[in-house]
């Protein structure tokens, strides 16, 4: 089996919601993580926010202090944003959104942005809220083919999305749109919801797992490692069989964190340190 090392861990900055940027950064910079999935959202960054664009405030303040986005992960699931829904006016401004966070990413030099696959109404056929979706995903990756960021399809839980909540779900719209910029973030979270493993979607998705958000639950809660009941060492042992050398963001997001995140992003990264084969976060 490969290894698995510290130096393919990032963090994000979502449990910080009650706190600036820089306080972000800041613990970050006590913690040696330098790795970000930037998650877009208000204030922290966002086009809502301001006339401005702010995109080159946030490249020089990420640069200046040494910080890299490896992926960009755009709020989808509590902001006005649906690619799934029925209206086609709230579909077409999301699309129009989601293609400014792809162009976003590639000013940052970010060469992947995450994307949930939408919310259809639970009173109406799922094979609508599917086709409705697609349409979406597809004009979005024609999009990333130009900029060059490759978007990362999420699994959800059917609390989230009824679209991808299974190995199966992530499959078919990947192999819908064939393309080397549509591929897979696979969450544990949902993963261990459903009573799946990771070496399922290994197996089914192959080389499309691109991207792993590790998180304990119990079954939800995108909590830190010993904080809920899955087997992390099954996780990780699935990885170093399909030699998964990507990145791993620490996706913590309990809102039993959001008081003092560090102390517990602290924890996390012992936890792992403790299960992984050894390297040094970056």
């Amino acid at each position: 089996m490969s290894e698995l090392l510290m130096s393919q861990l990032a963090a994000t900055n979502m449990v910080y919601m009650r706190f600036s940027f820089d306080y972000f950064l800041d613990s970050m910079d006590r913690l040696g993580v330098h790795q970000l999935e930037l998650y877009g959202c208000s204030p922290h960054f966002h086009f809502y926010d301001s006339a401005e664009d702010p995109v080159p405030a946030m490249r020089q303040k990420l640069n200046s202090r040494g910080f890299r986005v490896i992926s960009l992960m755009p709020e989808e699931n509590t902001y006005a944003v649906n690619i799934a829904a029925p209206e086609e006016g709230i579909r077409n401004k999301t699309v129009e959104q989601y293609k400014r966070f792809i162009e976003a990413a590639a000013e940052l030099s970010c060469p992947q942005m995450l994307l949930c696959p939408g919310r259809p109404y639970r009173d109406r056929p799922l094979s609508e809220g599917y086709r409705w979706a697609r349409d979406s995903v597809e004009r979005l990756v024609r999009h990333a083919e130009t900029c060059g960021v490759v978007l990362m399809y999420e699994n959800l839980n059917e609390r989230e999305s009824a679209l991808a909540t299974n190995r199966h779900d992530q499959y078919r719209m990947v192999q819908d749109i064939d393309s080397d910029y549509l591929k897979c973030c696979v969450d544990t979270v949902p993963v261990a919801y459903d009573g799946e493993t990771l070496e399922q979607y290994f197996e089914v998705l192959g080389d499309k797992l691109a991207h792993i958000h590790l998180n304990d639950g119990k079954p939800y809660g995108h909590m830190k490692w010993g904080d809920g009941f899955q087997d992390l060492d099954e996780h990780l042992n699935a990885m170093r069989r399909h030699h998964y050398r990507g990145f791993i963001t620490m996706e913590m997001a309990n809102g039993a964190y959001q008081l003092d995140p560090e102390p517990h992003y602290r924890d996390n990264i012992r936890t792992l340190r403790a299960h992984f084969d050894g390297g040094e976060l970056v």
